[in-house]
């Protein structure tokens, strides 16, 4: 049988190939306005560094050397640590808004994340007790001694700030320089006094020798989205931490320390231990990390131990913090800001709070520009234009290529959906399915995502534990695995009951799902994705390359790979591609409506996408923002009393909510290019493949590998 051939006519190509051309002009355009407001306008150096950390692992960070920093005017020095799941992009706001004001950063990927590798099986800190491959500080300390080879650093004024496991992190860190400092202290004093030297000369000796063994140390941190690091005074862990074992092993360190909590942070009770985030003051995790002050007022700075909490004048904070290293007696500051966990990398008032903190912490109250006056939001915006036009980049691409010879034989007519609503009847009939077709994803959404690969109930045992292991070795992109497989099967099984049942009847066949095509045509329609995939990606490479940026804001990104994600994208890859073949045929052959308007259909899509996750979102999170607690705070089935008797806690879903973020931004772009794909080519191949790549991508392109 000869093989009908339909091309796409001039005016379409072209139109495609202008959106590909504007697409293509705005990442590179974008990515050059980003690195100058990253740079401050080339005020500010950047570079990309790497060092081994003392446990053997690779970190990868990104150094900003303001031009007033040198050898002879050092200046101080700030490293940034992101939070679980993220990367040294997600700090960017802080980075550039510190680096402008005159500081030093430096901002690194934690272990397994970004760029960063994880450290050598075997490995142990006898700080940390010897535990084997434990490394809590994720790299922080090393980072600190870094900040040595740098002459333009001041190394008597560093600070760090973390947001959630960061803020973990750079605690562990801390407490891992303050006791290399003390063990070189403690020897020089011992050698001091069996030379004869009395205790006063003594300790001046041992502290010479401490400070000229040449270990960096904190004097100021910022601590966002993350409780004071109380540890069980038995065995120095997290374990069983309670008001009469716990323990804050820097309460002993010169560190002047700042909270910074979001009234709205989802992980409030599992960290804090309150259920209402305004109230984290109130917590005796707070309590051990001020020395005794509870239930104090956002912006308050306070002397350590001053259990009154007892506000500080400006001039009395900036005078203590100086004095700190003296007295023993650092100060403290708690602050509030209306946001949730996440927001706080993007917060003009967190951000404002950190920089007033170091202004009066390591600048001696010294303010260059008002903390209140920022600019990052214009490096975000390029992210965010940069990564839709990426998208979008991605469809124009493999349209345009349609019409080479080679691939505009994968066109063919559009068939029917097996869809019509032109009576009552058929339109309750689709209303139904289709409101079905939308429960699966909200209704186990958190059993699936919420903590599977901790999760071991006994009735979900062989669906929820899933640890992450040599293979799949990314924690929550495991979750997300198994919430595409439970409701890809689940979608999968629907479809087939509608088509055999009610599509068969009224006539219609296996050309009306967009499936039927030519072997030869499918593995066109693969190839073409992957060239329209690989083009673009490779611009995202470039353009990350020349700039220093990457295509990201909030928690959404696309930006380059290393071996390690290339080889966990390969692993991945046969799930997602099942789920969005399947989600292709789905939206493109029955959620799609026979003779209705174009925009309808595309709604609809978008909505059937994820519908259901936006309205369990919507519940979850304006319950939040209503009373401070979110509606769905635990993972369903694991409050019971025999629950808790067994596994000691419910399991939040924290993580799984703020996951949400990303699926609600991603999917219904992605139904979207689907719905372009299958209009322009009649089948569901090319939109499957490509969103399929397309979404892996930005599934993990920024994910942790696993640090279990």
């Amino acid at each position: 049988m000869e093989e009908t051939r339909i091309y796409q006519s001039p005016i379409r190509v072209k139109a495609s190939a202008i959106v590909l051309a504007v697409c293509i002009a705005l990442m590179i355009i974008t990515a050059a306005v980003g690195h100058m407001i990253q740079t401050s306008w080339g005020t500010v150096s950047t570079q990309e560094i790497t060092f081994t950390t003392d446990v053997g692992a690779t970190v990868h960070a990104k150094l900003y050397v303001p031009e007033g920093a040198t050898a002879e005017t050092p200046a101080p020095a700030v490293i940034l640590c992101h939070g679980y799941t993220a990367s040294l992009d997600a700090m960017e706001p802080n980075a550039i808004e510190l680096s402008r004001r005159g500081y030093v950063v430096l901002a690194m990927d934690a272990y397994g994340h970004g760029e960063s590798n994880l450290p050598p099986d075997g490995y142990s800190q006898a700080e940390m007790g010897g535990v084997v491959d434990y490394a809590p500080d994720l790299g922080t300390y090393s980072a600190l001694q870094e900040l040595a080879n740098y002459d333009f650093v001041d190394l008597t004024k560093i600070g760090m700030l973390g947001h959630s496991m960061g803020t973990a992190a750079i605690q562990e860190g801390a407490y891992l320089a303050y006791t290399k400092w003390q063990t070189a202290y403690t020897a020089a004093y011992t050698e001091a006094t069996a030379a004869g030297q009395d205790e006063t000369t003594a300790a001046g000796t041992a502290y010479a020798a401490a400070m000229a063994s040449g270990i960096v140390l904190p004097g100021s941190m910022v601590l966002t989205g993350y409780n004071y690091n109380v540890r069980n005074i038995n065995d120095l862990t997290y374990n069983g931490v309670t008001a009469d074992n716990g323990v804050f092993p820097l309460y002993a360190a010169p560190v002047n320390m700042c909270t910074i909590q979001g009234t709205y942070d989802e992980f409030t009770e599992f960290l804090w231990g309150v259920a209402d985030a305004r109230e984290y003051t109130t917590s005796f995790k707070f309590a051990y990390g001020t020395g005794g002050a509870t239930n104090v007022p956002s912006g308050t700075y306070f002397l350590y131990g001053d259990t009154s909490a007892t506000p500080l004048s400006r001039e009395d904070a900036v005078a203590a913090a100086s004095s700190a290293a003296l007295t023993m007696v650092p100060i403290r500051a708690a602050y509030s800001f209306e946001g949730t966990h996440s927001d706080t990398y993007y917060d003009e008032t967190a951000i404002r709070y950190g920089i007033e903190f170091f202004d009066i912490t390591l600048r001696g109250g010294l303010t260059t520009i008002d903390p209140a006056d920022q600019v990052w939001h214009g490096r975000a915006a390029c992210g965010l234009i940069g990564l839709l036009a990426t998208l979008a980049a991605f469809v124009a691409l493999a349209l345009t290529l349609l019409k080479a010879p080679f691939f505009a034989s994968i066109v063919r007519p559009e068939p029917r959906s097996i869809t019509t609503c032109d009576t009552p009847k058929h339109g309750i009939l689709y209303a139904v399915i289709y409101l079905i077709c939308l429960l699966p994803a909200p209704l186990l959404y958190y059993w699936l995502v919420g903590y599977p690969y901790y999760m071991q109930p006994q009735w979900f045992m062989f669906v929820t534990k899933f640890m992450p292991n040599d293979f799949f070795n990314m924690a929550p992109v495991n979750s997300l695995m198994l919430f595409n497989i439970v409701i890809g099967v689940i979608l999968m099984v629907v479809y087939v009951l509608v088509f055999q049942f009610i599509a068969r009847k009224a006539g219609f066949t296996l050309e009306n799902t967009g499936l039927k095509l030519p072997l030869v045509q499918v593995v066109k329609s693969l190839i073409l994705a992957v060239v329209s995939f690989g083009v673009i990606y490779a611009i995202v490479y470039a353009c990350s390359g020349l700039s220093g940026t990457e295509f990201s804001f909030f928690k959404f990104n696309i930006m380059p790979m290393d071996g390690e994600h290339w080889i966990a994208f390969l692993k991945y890859l046969p799930v997602w591609l099942f789920f969005f073949l399947l989600v292709s045929v789905i939206y493109n052959s029955f959620t799609r409506i026979n003779n209705a308007p174009a925009w309808v259909n595309y709604l609809l899509i978008a909505v059937a996408s994820c519908g259901g996750l936006a309205v369990m979102f919507a519940y979850d999170y304006g319950t939040l923002f209503a009373t401070g607690v979110r509606g769905i705070q635990y993972v369903p089935g694991t409050t019971s009393a025999e629950w808790i008797a067994t596994n000691g806690f419910a399991y939040p879903t924290a993580l799984g909510g703020i996951m949400l973020f990303s699926l609600l931004f991603i999917l219904p772009i992605s139904a979207v290019m689907s719905r372009v794909c299958y209009k322009k080519t009649g089948s569901a191949w090319l939109g499957g493949f490509l969103t399929t790549f397309v979404v892996l991508t930005f599934t993990i392109s920024h994910m942790v590998i696993s640090i279990m």
